[in-house]
């Protein structure tokens, strides 16, 4: 422990209780929320220690990263018997009501308290960009999260479960024939056992004709690709499942296209997350499981003096303080003396398993040394392991969108001031009443769709929301709702073909984000990939458009009328498909540090998690997969890290029966050879773990 500090140990409430999803888009639509009216309303939790380190500093596990990745397996394995520490470099808290509010969620996105804003690139040529970029920053701004619970703290809540084929495909590419649906259907059961689903309240409808017919019209336009009336049951109003429910998984397995309506990740109508999953079993797990916030790690560190010559993790090296990350528009940089004072040495005695994220893991990775060799000594890292593929194979879906101004505000926004003082909109929230609009995420319907030319799997998502957005931007939030007048399709174009970019350092300072390039449209290019996504992200357009051309002519109890205003209704074909390279922007960033085979040179993992050419290092977030999964990642991350768990547990039960048994068979040849002789020789004990939990004390 290097230097003094003071202790600053955080207390969180539950009012404080991505990514994944569509955070651009989904607000019901306000001016920017105000201070909270009551900062203890509703219940709240035991207090939480958030500041670890300030009474140890030696764990058996040490994760990085309090997001979707982490999280869940640091549950499980504290649950196991070990002792775990989660480390994040953002604050334990934020505004309880920005946070907690679904209608809320764009705010949250742009929270000065919680973001981490990269500026990323996708081309390599700044003037192939759209007006979203912003020259001063030489990128376009692609918001992240960094607090306890990561982007989960910001996403929009909508929740869409994983196909088959997502782990399927993990186990053809890595040849690990356990990655398989089957086995990950036991994992998605345990992420149901605590995460929360619920859907927005149907009153949303009921109040506002406008939105009522748009909804109507996205019911009509897909009426052909309902389930066949032989998965039909009346009496009940199901399908094989539940009807309109994304999540059926009948549907899923059946690629069912057609309108749903759009699960969101709530409880009791707030916003449910890995912080919550984390605060709620903190007490429960008897001092197994800890938490430092504000905790920037720099870097991994090694033992490289060992039996076989491969280095072996040992801990990390953070700094504990707030707001130290440049991506942090609230960053609060330190000296270098105070940086240094600053700074622990954390050990880990089994592993450290890093769950940074897409852009942060493969920047921790090269910064302690593992990645491509060439870049790391062009940067003046030492090379500690050439691992070409660290930070390479970034990708991400393309997003669109169709926005629609209409004549009039909606009737159901009437009187709503979204978190000013006396808004009777919170005063509905926090009530816990169950028509509450604030209880709504703000996406309305969703539209699954097949592409042409496409697989058979739906690879397009349309979905609405009274909002207006047209890609990130600087006051993406407060433009998004201004008004209140404006109606947003957003189109999200999965089973990309043509995006493999990279993360590259820019230096070696933990504290400066990495370079970010995306190489959209295989960076500008033609080829049949490319004209494949352009064209689906077109049908996915068109049919936004449709909707809303039937939404007009149902214009029968109400009278607003409307007019498209982004990409404007007179572009069609190729002038469509120049708007979408130019705007498209995506916000699910993954795979740069994918898994794959034994003598793939591009492997950074192998099939459980595990960094090549190093012990004791596994990586558990987006960055995991070789292909991007379908659709909306967060549920599949939440999965794979339920799995890495059990995967990271069973591995240190064999190790130690491995141990045991070599220690009888010294203890029984020692007494074998020296029988008269007691042993009286000294080991250093072997760490221990704590006793397993029993399931009623769990």
């Amino acid at each position: 422990m290097t230097g003094a500090r003071p202790s600053r140990r955080a207390v969180l409430g539950g009012a404080f209780g991505i990514a994944a999803g569509a955070a651009a888009v989904g607000a019901v639509g306000a001016a920017r929320p105000g201070p909270p009216v009551d900062p203890g309303a509703g219940p709240r939790r035991p207090p939480v220690d958030t500041d670890a380190l300030g009474t140890a500093t030696e764990y058996d596990y040490v994760v990085v990263g309090a997001g979707a990745g982490g999280v869940p397996l640091a549950v499980r394995l504290a649950e196991a018997g070990w002792s775990v520490l989660v480390l994040d470099a953002g604050p334990a808290t934020s505004d309880p009501d920005v946070y907690s509010v679904p209608a809320f969620h764009l705010f949250a996105s742009s929270n000065r308290q919680i973001s981490w804003d990269f500026w990323v690139r996708h081309y390599s040529d700044p003037a192939a960009h759209g007006s979203a970029f912003v020259p001063e920053r030489d990128g376009v701004l692609y918001p992240r999260a960094s607090t306890l619970g990561g982007c989960t703290a910001h996403h929009a809540l909508l929740m869409l479960a994983p196909e088959s084929d997502d782990w399927d495909r993990i186990g053809r590419i890595t040849g690990d024939p356990s990655w398989n649906a089957l086995v990950m259907a036991r994992y998605q059961e345990r992420v149901r056992e605590w995460l929360p689903i619920e859907t927005s309240p149907a009153a949303v409808l009921s109040e506002d004709p406008t939105l009522a017919r748009i909804v109507s019209a996205a019911l009509i336009e897909t009426g052909h690709l309902a389930p066949p009336a032989s998965d039909v049951d009346v009496a009940r109003g199901r399908a094989r499942g539940t009807l309109l429910d994304p999540n059926d998984p009948a549907g899923v397995e059946a690629y069912r296209e057609g309108a749903f309506l759009v699960p969101q990740s709530t409880r009791d109508g707030r916003r449910y997350g890995t912080r919550e999953r984390l605060l709620e079993a903190v007490p429960e797990l008897e001092g197994r499981l800890a938490v430092q916030s504000d905790a920037l790690v720099e870097r991994v560190l090694f033992d490289d003096d060992t039996a076989d010559g491969t280095p072996r993790a040992v801990g990390v090296e953070v700094v504990v303080a707030p707001y130290q990350y440049g991506a942090s528009p609230a960053q609060r940089p330190l000296t270098q003396r105070a940086r240094r004072a600053a700074r622990q040495r954390v050990t880990a005695r089994r592993e450290v398993v890093v769950a940074a994220g897409a852009f942060t893991t493969p920047q921790l990775l090269m910064l302690s040394g593992i990645g491509p060799a060439r870049h790391l000594r062009e940067v003046g890292v030492p090379v500690r392991v050439d691992v070409p593929g660290v930070g390479g194979n970034l990708q991400d879906r393309y997003e669109m969108t169709v926005v629609t101004a209409y004549d009039r505000p909606f009737s159901v926004l009437e009187g709503k001031t979204y978190g000013q003082p006396g808004d009777p909109g919170m005063r509905e929230w926090r009530s816990g009443d169950p028509n509450a609009l604030y209880r709504s995420n703000g996406i309305l319907v969703g539209v699954k769709r097949k592409v042409a030319g496409g697989s058979e799997h739906p690879e397009l998502f349309v979905f609405g929301a009274p909002s207006s957005f047209t890609g990130y931007r600087p006051g993406f939030a407060e433009d998004g709702v201004r008004g209140g007048d404006h109606f947003t399709w957003a189109v999200i174009r999965g089973h990309q073909r043509s995006m493999h970019g990279t993360v590259r350092l820019r230096s070696t300072d933990p504290t400066e984000p990495p370079a970010i390039d995306f190489r959209y449209f295989e960076d500008g290019g033609d080829s049949d990939d490319v004209r494949q996504d352009l064209r689906a992200v077109r049908q996915g357009l068109e049919e936004a458009r449709r909707i809303n051309r039937t939404a007009d002519r149902l214009r029968f109890g109400d009278a607003a009328t409307d007019r498209e205003v982004y990409p404007g209704s007179a572009l069609h074909d190729d002038a469509l498909d120049d708007v979408i390279r130019r705007d498209a922007w995506g916000h699910h960033a993954s795979c740069t540090a994918r898994m794959g085979a034994d003598g793939d040179p591009e492997a950074v993992l192998d099939a459980d998690f595990r960094v090549r050419g190093v012990h004791g290092v596994r990586v558990v977030d987006a960055s995991v997969f070789p292909v991007i999964p379908a659709l909306f990642p967060l549920m599949t991350i939440y999965a794979v890290s339920e799995r890495a768990a059990d995967r990271i547990d069973a591995d240190a039960r064999a190790a130690d029966a491995r141990a045991a048994a070599t220690d009888a068979g010294a203890a029984t040849t020692d007494a074998d050879t020296d029988t008269d002789t007691p042993d009286v020789r000294t080991r250093p004990p072997r760490p221990t773990r704590p006793t397993r939990p029993t399931e009623e004390a769990r």
